[in-house]
């Protein structure tokens, strides 16, 4: 039994397949790194992308502000992918960053986990 690296094979999508082809396999976005729970929102005109998953996170993100965290979760998709889309969708107009709380408290980190951990 040895690997079939023919044209002719058919792969199917499993769940390694779908995050490598969302990022188009980078892990990074040109647009630069963002903290996981960097809080972004749509600005007033913006247009919805065409890609169907970029458009998806625009639409969470059109009525109320969401973290990279937040957006991961309810896309249900790796963390990872979620900072490389929405750095993507930031670096085009599409979504722009709020300022969030800088500290160093460890009661705020509790906090956020707390609150994925309930949804």
């Amino acid at each position: 039994m040895g690997f079939d690296d023919s044209p002719d094979t058919i792969i199917e999508d499993g769940p390694m397949a779908r995050p490598y082809q969302l990022t188009g396999g980078r892990t990074r976005s040109e647009a630069g790194d963002l903290a996981v729970e960097a809080m972004v929102s749509t600005p007033d005109g913006a247009s919805v992308p065409a890609d169907n998953e970029l458009a998806a996170i625009f639409e969470l993100c059109n009525d109320t502000p969401n973290s990279i965290a937040e957006i991961s979760a309810k896309r249900s998709i790796p963390l990872g992918v979620a900072r490389v889309l929405v750095a993507d969708l930031w670096g085009a107009g599409y979504l722009e960053l709020l300022e969030t709380t800088r500290s160093d408290d460890i009661a705020i980190v509790r906090r956020l986990l707390d609150g994925i951990r309930n949804r």
